[in-house]
């Protein structure tokens, strides 16, 4: 990245006056404050803006611009984490003058939020060198424990992210990956990533993390979109799926379309089936049996297995079932109704609250 010689000359009169010396350098590694300064190695991964990355024997932080400037500081000298931080301040401050919007994440999140669009999208798009097009999705982390941290800062360390994906900070608590699909075979490989970034997660900082998956985009103006989704997906797969924490938007059809179902309808269909007459059948041992059931794909002995029962216990309470409602759980069409009819109870529950 190009940077007019006065703002070099008011870095370096900044960076002689510190007690711990501090490097700017550019993309490649090589020292742009000071201009006789000594290049460093280019990190090996992509680095969040705006936390600082021990690599090696040396501090990183990397600044919220494209292409990406790194302030470098040893690693153990007394507050260089904090000299990094005010460095960043400053330098992002002096660019305000010359960007619109001073921060490169800062168009991606305002795009997020729909606050952008046409063309002043593509004019704030252009001066950060921001591509218009390109096969993206949003992914989205939210984290209720930021006492000691927030989101951001705990997954800007731990997020293994490409030149091009692009990690957002929504709130303390939301953080939004903007995920480069090249190379990515769709959902499924999107849902074992998010399952890798939890697992680190609790792994590295003992923290859990509820994740949304929106759907993959072409262009920067419809990066929204995926954002809208993935909130949706969050809200839905909470109330139909509360023990589950990676709720992906694609496969959350059947719950999208209850959730419009008017409350008083919903509770009028249940109740055909779940009612008082039937309220002994349906005891908690029935229910788990049911929805092992529907698990493995309505197959007998897979759930027989997987509950630690005999397979003709299975189809005793099966049939049970079949002789009080009417419904053979084994076909498809029957197991589709009862589906449908459990899940509808939950459409009148009142929605987690939102913390976007």
């Amino acid at each position: 990245m190009y940077i007019e010689k006065r703002y070099v000359k008011k870095i370096t009169h900044v960076f002689e006056s510190l007690s711990i010396p501090v490097r700017l350098l550019d993309a490649t590694g090589a020292c742009v404050v000071p201009e006789d300064g000594e290049p460093a190695p280019q990190p090996a991964a992509s680095l969040a803006q705006g936390i600082n990355h021990r690599v090696g024997s040396l501090f990183y932080r990397a600044l919220d611009l494209h292409p990406p400037l790194y302030l470098v500081a040893p690693e153990g000298m007394p507050g260089a984490e904090d000299v990094l931080c005010v460095a960043d301040a400053m330098i992002m401050n002096l660019f305000k003058s010359s960007l619109s919007i001073a921060g490169y994440t800062d168009v991606y999140r305002r795009a997020l939020k729909q606050e952008l669009s046409g063309a002043d999208l593509n004019s704030r798009a252009a001066e950060h060198q921001i591509p218009l097009e390109m096969e993206r999705c949003v992914v989205l982390f939210q984290i209720e424990q930021t006492e000691k941290a927030s989101a951001f800062t705990l997954l800007g360390e731990l997020i293994p992210l490409s030149d091009t994906d692009v990690l957002v900070e929504m709130n303390r608590h939301l953080v939004a990956l903007i995920k480069d699909m090249a190379g990515i075979d769709g959902t499924d490989e999107l849902y074992q990533f998010a399952q890798a970034v939890q697992e680190t997660l609790l792994e590295e900082a003992v923290q859990t993390a509820v994740v949304g998956v929106g759907e993959e985009k072409h262009t920067l103006a419809q990066l929204g979109e995926s954002y809208a989704e993935a909130r949706r997906a969050m809200d839905v797969g909470r109330i139909f799926n509360p023990s589950a924490s990676i709720h992906v938007f694609r496969r959350l059809m059947l719950e999208r379309f209850l959730m419009n179902v008017p409350q008083e309808e919903g509770l009028h269909f249940h109740q055909l089936l779940f009612n008082r007459r039937n309220s002994k059948l349906f005891n908690e041992e029935m229910l788990q049996t049911i929805e092992m059931f529907f698990r493995k794909d309505l197959n007998l002995s897979d759930t027989a297995r997987q509950l630690f029962i005999h397979r003709n216990t299975l189809v005793y309470r099966l049939d049970k079932v079949q002789r009080q409602t009417g419904l053979d759980l084994r076909r498809f069409d029957d197991a589709v109704t009862f589906k449908i009819l459990y899940e509808l109870k939950k459409c009148g529950q009142e929605k987690p609250r939102q913390i976007y």
